[in-house]
């Protein structure tokens, strides 16, 4: 059972929209906010006044999204930023500093493990990665650490922990702790209320549910969040526009139906894989082991992973529904192989570094309706074992 205390009434409800008796909250789309007199100006500049000043550091529209943000998770405050990897850079930015060390899961999402790899040590900043399944592991690593990177589940493959544990070691270790939740969102899980301190999300994703926005956010413990918006903020510069931010909104209200719907799907169709001989392996939470305390659900995403003998190309081309494609939580159908992800040339590679297998293709349940997904798979896998049967064919001639 989802995560309900609360939460469809903080998802539809938007208090600020009684301005002109409006059902939507109005969208603040101005660079700049003016002011009647010296002293007003004056005392925003001071900080004695919290009037806005200029949109890259406050918007009314932003802002309420952050509230809603904060209130979803939990946790005490929210910042909303240009993209979920505007969110982690300036969460790890604003909180660490030269000589301090990261603890990082293993199969970390792509871009993060770049940041980790390629941008952090120039500052100083080492990452050492751990099973964090592992707790005596974990708990060796986080000696000396400043910060813990988590995802649960985790990227591609899907493995999960025991949040409330991991927590638990970290902060007997004064180790800050943030989780990427954009997997579980909300609906599925809560890791501020296991003991998390911070959790970002691409809101790209199931936050605004429809692949028409870029977006991202961190929440968590006032103490540091005020530190993340005094710094990251107005120098770094990634914040969110109020366009986006009303995107956002819209998809919020929707965003406990939509989640429930992709889980509902995609548990379906896992399950009537689960014996076709073709399948090596299903990467799903709870499909080979139960879920962990903190996830409710499974979300929308599950892996393949497929015998030696089919060939993956013919397979991608073959399907008619699922659509080639990065990103996920919106209505459509994706795939993405990782054959075709792991030649991405943009510095270290984490299915590279932490061994994804080639044959391995990542998939997103849509809203398109499940027995025609199905088909749509089952389709495609015999074009894939035809395609390569075709070619050993040919070969022997």
């Amino acid at each position: 059972m989802r995560h309900t205390s609360g939460l469809d009434l903080v998802l539809t409800r938007d208090e600020t929209a009684a301005a002109f008796s409006a059902a939507v909250p109005p969208i603040f789309q101005t660079s700049t906010f003016l002011f009647q007199t010296y002293e007003a100006l004056e005392d925003c500049y001071s900080g004695a006044s919290s009037a806005d000043l200029y949109s890259r550091t406050g918007n009314p529209t932003v802002r309420l999204l952050e509230d809603k943000l904060a209130r979803l998770e939990g946790g005490g405050k929210a910042i909303a930023f240009s993209s979920g990897m505007a969110a982690i850079s300036s969460a790890v930015l604003g909180l660490l500093k030269a000589g301090d060390r990261i603890v990082s899961i293993r199969n970390a999402y792509s871009d993060a493990y770049r940041l980790f790899e390629v941008l952090l040590p120039r500052f100083g900043i080492e990452t050492d990665y751990v099973d964090a399944s592992d707790l005596e592991a974990l708990q060796g690593r986080l000696e000396g650490a400043t910060l813990l990177f988590l995802e649960n589940p985790s990227s591609f493959v899907f493995e999960t922990l025991d949040l409330r544990k991991v927590a638990a070691l970290a902060r007997a270790k004064n180790v800050i702790t943030l989780i990427d939740n954009s997997f579980a969102s909300p609906v599925l899980q809560r890791p501020i209320e296991a003991g998390i301190d911070l959790v970002v999300h691409s809101a790209s994703k199931y936050l605004s549910g429809h692949s028409d926005v870029v977006a991202g956010c961190v929440i968590g413990h006032p103490t540091y969040i005020d530190r993340i918006r005094a710094t990251a903020v107005p120098l770094l510069g990634a914040k969110l526009s109020a366009m986006e931010a009303s995107l956002i909104l819209r998809g919020l209200r929707t965003l406990a139906l939509r989640v429930d719907a992709h889980t509902q799907t995609a548990d379906w169709i896992v399950e009537r894989l689960k014996d076709d001989p073709r399948i090596a392996r299903i990467h799903r939470p709870g499909h080979a082991e139960p879920l962990p305390e903190t996830l409710s659900g499974a979300g929308g995403l599950f892996t393949l992973t497929f015998q030696e003998g089919g060939d993956i190309r013919a397979f991608c081309n073959a399907l008619r529904i699922f659509r080639l494609g990065v990103s996920w939580g919106g209505f459509e159908s994706l795939v993405l192989p990782a054959a075709i992800a792991n030649r991405q040339d943009s510095g270290p590679n984490a299915l590279n570094a932490f061994q994804i297998s080639k044959n391995s293709v990542r998939f997103f349940a849509g809203l398109e309706g499940a027995s025609a997904l199905l088909e749509d798979i089952t389709t495609a896998l015999d074009a894939a074992w035809h395609q390569e049967a075709v070619k050993e064919n040919a070969l022997g001639g």
